[in-house]
């Protein structure tokens, strides 16, 4: 009984080892296709450079974000974007942001659906459009896998100043409503601060 014990209990480690893995490469994803689908051929000023609490700095000035508990870790992606990984929810919040025109002026649905390859079974749970930082927003929260592995995803689009933004959450379907509550105070905090 013991040994079955140990073999499910080496199982579930291996399990979310690999979810761990994914929720990564999937956010990694999100931003590869945001370079390379929605932004080829256009200046791509106003990338994220680094981050400071509750400030995500870019090429063109800063803006802010809601601070996250010290449960989230920053983790570098060696992408152009800010992400945090929460070990117990087995989850990840990020943002990224690209300006100068940069998503040619396509609807914040177009831009959304965009940010979806590389997850299978996908259904769009629900899209709410509200106002962010005095601007329209897009949230799509998606029901998908990847790789077999059920993950909830929540995408926040939104542009401001030939800017735009973009705020995620990917996380395994047990601890999402969990790791919602800490993703709205991320983005629900989002104010343009711009530069030059």
């Amino acid at each position: 009984m013991l040994d079955f014990k140990c073999q499910n209990r080496e199982k579930e480690r291996v399990r979310t080892q690999k979810l761990h893995r994914y929720i990564l490469q999937l956010t990694a994803l999100f931003l590869s296709v945001s370079l390379l689908g929605c932004f080829g051929g256009v200046k791509k000023t106003g990338k994220v450079t680094g981050y400071r609490e509750g400030q995500v700095l870019t090429k063109k000035g800063y803006y802010q974000v809601g601070e996250l508990s010290s449960d989230w870790q920053r983790i570098n992606l060696e992408k152009a974007m800010i992400a945090f990984y929460n070990p117990q929810l087995k989850s990840t919040i990020s943002t990224d942001s690209f300006c100068d025109q940069a998503y040619n002026d396509s609807s914040l649905k177009s831009l959304t659906q965009q940010l979806f390859p590389g997850l299978q079974n996908l259904k769009v749970i629900e899209e709410k459009q509200f106002q962010l930082d005095g601007r329209g927003a897009l949230q799509t929260l998606v029901d998908a896998e990847l790789d077999g592995l059920p993950v909830m995803v929540n995408i926040v689009v939104l542009k401001k100043d030939w800017c735009l933004f973009d705020f995620y959450l990917v996380s395994e379907k047990s601890s999402f409503a969990r790791a919602m509550s800490d993703f709205e105070k991320f983005y629900q905090n989002f104010s343009y601060l711009g530069g030059d």
